[in-house]
This record gives structure tokens, C-alpha cells and sequence, in this order.
């Protein structure tokens, strides 16, 4: 697990897709700044990351099971990574 105690330097240098993180690595993607989408199962980091053909991608985390994983860089309200993300 990944935790946010143990985040140093750049964020995708840390997670890889598929990553289960803590709750408090939830809770900074929740707070950092508005989400870009907020649902029972999925936070969006509120900045996009890159666009891709023209649309937005955003650092994802995906709940399943009650635990979070990171899920890329992902389209508004998506948790798969967009190709070329």
C-alpha cells in the first residue's frame, strides 16, 4: 500500500496505476483543491493533468471494495486510463 506519509518528490514517479493507497492519499486528492468529480467511488484531482484529443485528464483514485487505488490519469468521471495520458 502507498501510503501519503510516505509520498516524496512527484506524485507519478510514486503511484503506478493499479496502486491500493490510504485514506489520508484520499483525502489529499479530495482536499488539494476542488475535485474535478467526487463520487462514492472515485476523486479527481481538481487540475487536469494533460488533455488528450482535446479533453481533459485528471489523477484519479478509484474505490473498490472499500479501498482506494490509484487509477491514472483518467477522463472527467472515468477510471481508465486515457491512452496517451
Amino acid at each position: 500500500m502507498k501510503t501519503y506519509a510516505n509520498w516524496k518528490g512527484d506524485m507519478d514517479e510514486y503511484l503506478q496505476v493499479g496502486d491500493e493507497v490510504d485514506e489520508e492519499m484520499a483525502d489529499h486528492f479530495l482536499n488539494v483543491m476542488p475535485p474535478a468529480c467526487w463520487r462514492s467511488d472515485i476523486i479527481q484531482i481538481g487540475e487536469p493533468y494533460s488533455h488528450v484529443g482535446g479533453r481533459a485528464t485528471y489523477a484519479t483514485l478509484r474505490k473498490d471494495s472499500g479501498r482506494w487505488y490509484y487509477a491514472g490519469h483518467c477522463f472527467r468521471g472515468e477510471v481508465t486510463q486515457a491512452a496517451g495520458a
